[in-house]
């Protein structure tokens, strides 16, 4: 047959049996005459990619002329380059990194990297598969840049970013923590979230900074972190000119302004993996048991490892438990050894009757935000290498991290309470295959793909049009349009120590800050005997501090990370702080009469209560809870001085919960993936150390045989050194 048209050639690389050579013939010259045209290149290049998946089905003797077609497309990373002659090696050879061994780069990713390296500021949007973070690493290993900052949305990311940029250790110090301060003898890689950019004061001179998944500085799309990504933005914009910001595909950027920001705009379609999308139901409701079941059929018949897109995480820890009990008596238990170490640690820092313990032993895991960030850190490795098959995860996983997923479900619809939308959608679909690993993704949808519209990202501190009011008051004036300057004219109205206390908080709503402010000032009696303490609060005391930061210092549809309250909050917090212990904060809410008559039976109590106090771990203790209370600290201290009296002062308190009580310098530790119970056997060891990296080195020169750590942590504690 003569190949004319997509559908024909799709069909021909559907079937698993051998392919003549007239067919191979036929199909190689159909794609060549598509990679001709730039309004057909892209599904040249698809068909290209699914050939090299079914190379097995092909003649012999036509491997070579595929070999030239993959050179033709671009694909170089592909390329059986002993096979090439002349002048298609020398193309090959031009495509090579330059400083990363062993690398090379398809033709776009080699022009986005030749554009960095020409002192080029970048914003490139790109699919999934396109290989933007690679780039990051070139420019990093070139050596260019001295001081570097590289910004990252979830903490996920930035712990498979840290264990990547391992290999700049010779050259580089890794600066993970906002109270790590940077080295003089050599080289800075800042490795934060924005929120940390903004609160860090020890920057040296910033050259070149990275903000992976840049749409999040648009606020559009009503993310309750983009005034601090675009707060830090401009941070380092006041620093450096020359960045790289990249994400997944995008209509359009606002065009630069020359004078001030240059920048190119870097749009691309290329990619290196194909994707198949397969409708498996739609319009079931959701969770019901006719969908679950569609669900876990289709697991258990699927080969390859497969991720499924949740909406939230109690929606994708319950999903996992129920998979787990479907093929619980037809699946026979796996005994890989670092399953076990991980089982081993779980039984006894969080809780042996908590269903990832059982769940890890069949293949399955789930992956979120709640999860502390080592033992994410390690799920996701023992996916990458097999030993969990199935995947269960909302978009803490989905918004970047690397895996070695051939298949995504998308089971829900929406993200946390929103619907999810194409631009998240694509992001999702784009999990499934894995360059050089899986050439041709699968992702199976049980809901119609949302309506496909482009999008367009606004960029605040550029246009200022929609840029509210806490991101404008942190800009000097000079960068002000005449919007932004009508904007903050209240603002530039109030005294100068009021204001400086603001900015002090630049995340948090500005309106809320002044309402405070109001409320302390004109009730200061009845509020003085309750916000004065320092130190460590009683309950009455922390709970009305969380009150008042409950009612003015959270923004409407911000999350409450499954707090109903800020008493309650507040009884979770002192007994927290009391007991200083995870797993016995479990123990304690396991035995309370509000979970035992919501949750009667006890393995179904331990599911939901680890899930609760995980939860509340990371979302408030981790980060929320500590910038709340220095802000209301901050707030207090300048109206009680104001009425001459002695403010309260609630930061040691905070620095506490922040650290997990532990000192800095070890609980920094965690940023490299070392779990708390490990920190603990270390601080226990080493006295009068000052600095993280005194600890880091200390550690590296010390027997790790002598702290007593379970096999889980000695491999945490190796893989952070």
């Amino acid at each position: 047959m003569s190949v004319n048209s997509p559908a024909e050639a799709y069909e021909i690389l559907k079937g698993t049996q051998s392919i003549t050579s007239d067919l191979s013939f036929d199909l190689a010259r159909y794609c060549g005459r598509l990679l001709r045209d730039n309004s057909t290149e892209a599904l040249g290049r698809d068909l290209i990619i699914r050939t090299i998946d079914s190379f097995k089905y092909f003649p012999t003797h036509h491997h070579e002329l595929w070999n030239d077609l993959v050179e033709s497309s671009g694909l170089y990373p592909y390329v059986q380059y002993r096979s090439l002659t002349g002048s298609a090696r020398l193309r090959h050879e031009v495509h090579r990194s330059a400083n990363l061994e062993g690398i090379y780069f398809h033709e776009e990713q080699s022009q986005l990297s030749n554009l960095l390296h020409s002192g080029l500021s970048v914003i490139a949007s790109a699919p999934t598969s396109f290989g933007k973070s690679l780039v990051i690493d070139e420019i990093i290993a070139s050596g260019r840049y001295r001081n570097l900052v590289i910004i990252q949305p979830t903490l996920a990311l930035l712990d498979e970013t840290r264990k990547r940029f391992r290999k700049f250790g010779r050259n580089y110090h890794l600066v993970l923590s906002t109270s790590q301060l940077p080295s003089e003898d050599k080289g800075n890689l800042f490795l934060f979230t924005a929120e940390r950019v903004v609160e860090y004061r020890n920057f040296p001179p910033i050259e070149f900074f990275v903000i992976d998944e840049f749409y999040k500085l648009s606020l559009d799309r009503e993310d309750d972190r983009a005034v601090a990504l675009n707060q830090a933005f401009y941070k380092l914009l006041k620093h450096t000119k020359f960045f790289y910001l990249l994400g997944p595909p995008v209509k359009s950027v606002p065009v630069g302004d020359d004078s001030k920001v240059p920048y190119l705009w870097f749009p691309s379609n290329f990619a290196t993996v194909a994707t198949d999308e397969i409708a498996l139901a739609n319009n079931l409701k959701k969770n019901t048991e006719e969908k679950r079941e569609m669900l876990f059929r289709k697991l258990w018949d699927l080969e390859h490892q497969t991720i499924i897109y949740c909406a939230a995480p109690g929606s994708a820890t319950k999903l996992a438990c129920q998979f787990g009990k479907w093929i619980g008596s037809e699946f026979e238990p796996g005994n890989s050894e670092n399953i076990q170490d991980m089982c081993e640690w779980i039984s006894s820092n969080v809780n042996p009757q908590w269903c990832l313990c059982s769940l890890l032993q069949f293949g399955i895991a789930f992956h979120h935000g709640a999860l502390p960030r080592h033992l994410g850190s390690a799920i996701v490795d023992a996916f990458n290498n097999g030993s969990v098959k199935w995947l269960f995860c909302t978009s803490t996983l989905i918004e970047g991290v690397n895996t070695t997923a051939k298949n995504v479900v998308l089971f829900d619809k929406k993200k946390g309470i929103k619907a999810i939308d194409y631009f998240d959608f694509r992001n999702i679909a784009g999990r499934s295959g894995r360059m050089l690993h899986h050439f041709i993704g699968r992702v199976f949808k049980f809901e119609n793909a949302p309506e496909q519209l482009d999008l367009h990202i606004d960029l605040p501190i550029f246009t200022q049009e929609s840029a509210p009011v806490e991101l404008l008051i942190t800009m000097d004036a000079e960068d002000l349009k005449t919007e932004g300057k009508e904007k903050v004219a209240h603002f530039n109205g109030l005294d100068k120590e009021l204001q400086e206390l603001i900015l002090q908080n630049p995340a948090l709503p500005l309106g809320g800050q002044l309402k405070l402010v109001e409320i302390l000032t004109q009730r200061l009696d009845e509020f003085y005997p309750l916000l004065s303490w320092r130190s460590f609060p009683n309950y009455g005391q922390l709970s009305k501090v969380l009150e008042l930061c409950w009612n003015n210092l959270l923004r409407p549809n911000e999350s409450k990370g499954g707090i109903v309250s800020p008493a309650q909050l507040a009884v979770i917090t002192m007994q927290y702080a009391n007991i200083r212990s995870v797993s016995a904060l479990i123990s304690i809410q396991l035995d309370t009469d509000f979970w035992k008559s919501k949750y009667p039976i006890l393995p179904e109590r331990v599911d939901a209560v680890t899930f609760q106090v995980l939860n509340v771990t990371r979302h408030w203790f981790d980060y929320k809870m500590p910038t709340l209370l220095c802000a209301i600290s901050n707030i207090q201290n300048y109206v009680f001085k104001k009425a001459g009296r002695k403010p309260g002062d609630y930061r040691a308190f905070a620095t506490q919960i922040e650290h997990a009580f532990l000192d800095p310098q070890y609980s920094g530790l965690g940023e490299y993936g070392i779990p708390r119970s490990a920190i603990v056997k270390i601080a226990r060891r080493f006295k009068n150390l000052r600095t993280l990296e005194e600890v880091m080195r200390q550690l590296a020169s010390s027997r790790l045989d002598i702290f007593g750590f379970s096999r889980y942590e000695y491999q945490k504690v190796i893989n952070a050194l």
